[in-house]
């Protein structure tokens, strides 16, 4: 099993998969080192929701696609 990834360093710009195959951008990090800010890139599911602008919690996240 991974490790969780420490979301205290993640920085506006970082990509992220998340659950259900969502691509999510880092627009802010609350500094709580369980939330940050993100808006949908990819959203399978339901793509009218790319754009849109979400709290993620780290149990959402599945992996650091690429670090700004």
């Amino acid at each position: 099993m991974d490790a969780m990834l420490d979301v205290m360093t993640l920085k506006p710009g970082d990509r992220l998969l998340l659950q259900k195959g969502i691509v999510a951008e880092v627009t802010a990090n609350m500094g709580d080192g369980q939330w940050v800010e993100a808006r949908l890139i990819e959203v399978p599911e339901r793509p009218a929701d790319a754009g849109a602008v979400e709290l993620c919690h780290a149990h959402d996240i599945v992996k650091l696609l690429n670090a700004t």
